[in-house]
């Protein structure tokens, strides 16, 4: 074991998220396929309650050589497990369908973080389905993989599946703005409860229907619920094992018991009950990087219908999304079903060019004052705008000045260029260029305006996040 700092001193020092404090190698069982190296980590992190708290992990790297600019990284969040430490993957493994999944991640050339969330192996409590509070775990530990492997690059997307599809929906909304000096390039839902309040809504409204697993570990982990006055006897013993149970005790727990038979008919009209479901609710909003989403037909945990119904409302409300829905997949059938196509879509995304690649406008390699001026004059072109407009020369200066602050950042005015390492070493370590991608943003925005080729709210939608090099107006 290697220790760099113990969690107990937390509260009494400053220390950045997703810091290294503890790593333990991980046994050769609990590691997937294609793993080169496992570790179990524990990293510093912010608590449901908004404390600096420890979280713990496992981060794996591939076998083979990394990438010049680092393994891409898959962040997991992981399906339910059970609320209790002795349930956290990094102590007992992920779950055999879980493993699999992560091992094809690893064999497409990822190092995969996964989180615990908080609570479980660490002190405290785990805030069971309140996305907002373990989307910053999600992304932490990207930062904790980072922090323990040189060759962990700085591009990632989250994958999750069941709880952890909710809590990868919530690390979407959130990601690019929470760690600006990651790359985030989307996120991957297999079978998230998304609809909260629809969801128990289909899974108790019939009481001689079973008893989802779902629902003890639902009423257990919600702290802000006191559920034991409406339940039954049977209903209160299950709330209460769902303190402790692994998810395959549950699955036997709950073996042949009804909705009836625990009290939980029509759960959704006790008092209470609505607002707490409406909290873990995921937003329907606009994303700003892409979605995938996967449902199963015969998914009798999740049902297809309440996933349907989200992934179109996403669409509506402008997100990228991609969504299938697969024929006679249940539950579990959703951590396989389709993932050639899902990791075939994250490579193309995690592929797509970077600031460096864009601004290089002649491709050698190196960035100079002329691959700006050249990519101003396309842009213009581009508009349709007269040459010497005021517009025309805003955004000339813009892209100016921003070259400008790349190579007196990046370079120090040493050479006149600028090549893809000291960009990047740049982008990861330094203050960024974010005040004058903003201005040339404006100054592109103003530009649209008046042009006949190109849309004002097509090149609003490229510059909505202003604040990446990587990501602003490259899709125009």
């Amino acid at each position: 074991m290697t220790s760099f700092r113990s969690w107990r001193a937390l509260r009494s020092e400053t220390v950045r998220t997703g810091e290294v404090l503890e790593r333990h190698p991980l046994p050769d069982e609990l590691l997937p396929s294609h793993a080169a190296d496992g570790n179990r980590v524990v990293y510093r992190g912010v608590g449901y309650d908004g404390a600096t708290r420890a979280v713990s992990g496992s981060v794996f790297v591939p076998v083979g050589s990394a990438p010049p600019s680092g393994w891409p990284v898959v962040s997991y969040a992981h399906g339910t497990t059970g609320l209790a430490d002795h349930c956290a993957p990094s102590r007992v493994g992920l779950t055999r369908g879980e493993r699999e999944h992560v091992s094809r991640w690893l064999a497409a050339g990822y190092a995969v973080a996964a989180t615990d969330y908080e609570g479980l192996a660490t002190p405290g409590p785990h805030p069971y389905f309140h996305g907002e509070a373990v989307a910053d775990d999600v992304i932490d530990v990207v930062r904790a993989a980072r922090d323990l492997h040189d060759r962990v690059g700085r591009t990632w997307l989250v994958a999750g599946f069941s709880q952890g599809g909710h809590a990868a929906l919530f690390t979407g909304l959130m990601a690019s703005r929470y760690a600006p000096e990651l790359d985030f390039r989307g996120t991957v839902a297999l079978a998230p409860p998304v609809q909260l309040p629809r969801l128990v809504r289909i899974l108790t409204r019939f009481g001689d229907r079973p008893v989802s697993l779902l629902l003890p570990f639902l009423l257990a982990g919600v702290r802000d619920l006191e559920a034991r006055a409406f339940l039954t006897e049977i209903g209160r013993d299950l709330v209460d094992y769902a303190g402790k149970a692994t998810l395959v005790d549950m699955y036997r727990a709950v073996h042949g018991l009804t909705n009836d038979d625990a009290g939980l008919t029509d759960v959704h009209r006790r008092p209470g009950v609505e607002p707490v479901l409406e909290a873990c609710r995921v937003p329907v909003t606009h994303m700003d990087r892409p979605v995938y989403i996967t449902a199963g037909t015969a998914d009798e945990i999740v049902p297809a219908e309440v996933v349907t119904s989200f992934a179109t409302d996403l669409r509506y409300a402008g997100a990228d999304v991609i969504f299938d829905r697969h024929d006679g997949a249940n539950h579990v059938d959703l951590l396989s079903a389709g993932l050639d196509r899902i990791i075939a879509w994250a490579t193309r995304i995690v592929r797509a060019r970077t600031g460096f690649d864009w601004f290089d406008a002649d491709h050698d390699g190196r960035l100079t004052g002329d691959d700006f001026a050249v990519y101003a004059l396309r842009l213009v072109q581009a508009c349709g705008a007269a040459p010497g407009s005021v517009a025309a020369r805003a955004v000339r200066e813009g892209f100016a000045a921003l070259w400008r602050a790349i190579a007196a950042g990046a370079d120090g005015g040493a050479s006149g260029s600028v090549d893809r390492a000291e960009f990047m070493r740049h982008v990861e370590t330094g203050d960024g260029f974010e005040r004058e991608i903003a201005a040339l943003a404006e100054a592109v925005l103003r530009m649209a305006e008046s042009s006949d080729s190109v849309s004002a709210a097509d090149i609003a939608s490229a510059v909505r996040d202003p604040g990446r090099v990587d990501h602003w107006l490259f899709g125009v």
